[in-house]
């Protein structure tokens, strides 16, 4: 069942609106592998979009993305939480089997290790320019910058904002403490477009990794007060400015048609934000936590349509590995799914289970197969009415426990996680 679609936001210009279009595919434009800008927010709540429900927060870049591409309703981070989420996209594996199953501090020694493979390091196997822009949060040390890592060049910062020192770098450099953080999303942008101009006629991969809405919330001047739902609705719809001017510079380049945009978020709203109609928040492994805007956009390939097919950032790796024609190294596990026809029009494709994992202690507390979602662990340690299983496809706000109605299903789904915790546990 495909779920309720929203409306474009408000003040979203009459002709930007799209004709309707049918779920199809006419494949690739070209032979030459695809550009790939990837666009991940940080914090941004699945209701925090116009185009996701929000009544309060007016997105007519996004929106007008979404209606050009496909909007994902059952879009996931890879983690309830920062680091660990980055590792999953980057790496394609669960973040208990990439090496980082929490949140990094800069006190922290520990990082991305060098074992890893990343998308950047395949894609440059088929001759893409790499460029990270924004928050790394996958290690501070000099082995752990992401010019370590594939990236041919990093503008960003290396934690979260709230963290200390919070400082800029560019490659291995660190060039400037402090930092204006309301300055940060026009610069994240304008770093982009060079990225884009530096490319010449390689394809590029841009991973860029904002360090918005994540608190503490910071804007430009003519940003403060637009919006009515405060502060983080200013910083939202500055987002979606500044991705809108990323946007055009595609288009003004001619690079609209070769292009896979895919826009989605670390995790589910922190303090600030809303979660849409899921249980929980940042942090914890009800829906809420890693249920989040999922917008993929390829003129010609990617159909204009709204889907329920459960897609995760982890996918990611094997699905632009294949459009970039590399095979990802076949002695390494990954976890992601190939989405690669769903994206270009297919209903479905077999795909691996969603796992959700708690930040206290790194442990498995729940899996998601098919439409049905087993918990069997709380973030607060509790065991009350555990195991909890939930029928996401009639009940997304995970109000009702059908564990005692359905033991086949709970039976299943625990052997699921006793796979992968059999998996992960040290040999």
């Amino acid at each position: 069942m495909l779920g309720a679609g929203a409306g474009a936001g408000a003040g979203t210009p009459s002709a930007d609106a799209e004709p309707a279009a049918a779920a199809t595919s006419t494949g690739p434009p070209s032979s030459r592998p695809p550009n790939i800008l990837v666009v991940y927010l940080d914090d941004l709540g699945y209701g925090d979009l116009s185009c996701y429900g929000s009544p309060m927060i007016q997105t007519p870049n996004l929106d007008r993305l979404a209606r050009q591409g496909t909007r994902f309703t059952h879009g996931y981070a890879g983690h309830t939480v920062c680091t660990p989420s980055r590792a999953g996209l980057l790496t394609g594996r669960v973040p208990p089997r990439a090496g980082l199953p929490h949140v990094l501090f800069p006190e922290d020694t520990k990082g991305l290790s060098a074992d890893e493979r990343t998308i950047p390091e395949y894609l440059k196997q088929a001759g893409y320019t790499t460029t990270c822009i924004g928050k790394w949060h996958l290690g501070s040390q000099p082995e752990h910058n992401p010019t370590r890592h594939g990236f041919d060049h990093f503008f960003g910062a290396l934690y979260s904002n709230d963290m200390r020192p919070f400082q800029l770098w560019r490659d291995e450099e660190m060039v400037e403490d402090p930092v204006d953080q309301s300055t940060l999303t026009r610069r994240y942008t304008e770093e982009a477009i060079a990225a884009i101009d530096r490319a010449g006629d390689d394809p590029f991969f841009i991973y860029l990794a904002e360090t918005m809405p994540h608190l503490p919330l910071a804007v430009e001047p003519r940003f403060e007060g637009q919006s009515e739902a405060g502060e983080y609705g200013d910083v939202v719809e500055s987002l979606d400015h500044y991705l809108g001017v990323l946007f055009e510079a595609l288009s003004t380049r001619g690079l609209d048609g070769n292009t896979l945009v895919i826009v989605t978020s670390d995790n589910g709203p922190w303090y600030d934000g809303d979660s849409g109609p899921f249980r929980g928040r940042k942090i914890g492994t009800y829906e809420g936590g890693l249920r989040v805007p999922f917008i993929v956009r390829w003129p010609g390939v990617v159909p204009r349509r709204e889907h329920d097919f459960p897609v995760t950032v982890i996918d990611l790796l094997p699905t632009l590995c294949s459009y970039a024609g590399v095979t990802p190294d076949p002695d390494v596990r990954l976890d992601g799914t190939n989405v690669r026809r769903v994206l270009e029009g297919r209903r479905s494709v077999p795909r691996t289970p969603i796992y959700y994992f708690d930040d206290n202690d790194g442990s498995l507390a729940a899996v998601r197969d098919g439409g049905w979602k087993l918990h069997v662990q709380r973030q607060d340690g509790t065991t009350r009415r555990l195991p909890e299983l939930y029928d996401l496809e009639r009940d997304p706000g995970e109000s009702y426990n059908l564990a005692s109605r359905h033991p086949d299903v709970v039976e299943r789904l625990a052997g699921i996680i006793d796979e992968m915790e059999a998996e992960l546990a040290p040999a």
